[in-house]
């Protein structure tokens, strides 16, 4: 008889995806989020760079990102919330 493991992975988290073979989980996808997350940094990536090709100081290259990334954490967390 066989002994079923619960869907977590080694830290004990559960988490969506499948298991296949030794210890192996295959995404089920990425969602929204996930892109929210990834594109939230790359817009602060961005002001830094533009700042440092055009000469703007830092605080002023970092303050637009900041702005630019407020409706991308709105969208997140008030427009479309987590289920």
């Amino acid at each position: 008889m066989s002994e079923q493991s619960p869907r977590s992975d080694r830290f004990g988290l559960t988490g969506p995806g499948r298991r296949t073979g030794a210890n192996t989980l295959v995404p089920s996808g990425l969602s929204r989020y996930d892109f929210l997350l990834a594109f939230i940094p790359l817009v602060l990536l961005f002001a830094w760079l533009f700042g440092r090709i055009v000469g703007v100081p830092l605080w002023i290259a970092m303050a637009a990102g900041g702005l630019l990334s407020v409706p991308l954490v709105v969208d997140g967390l008030a427009v479309n919330p987590p289920s």
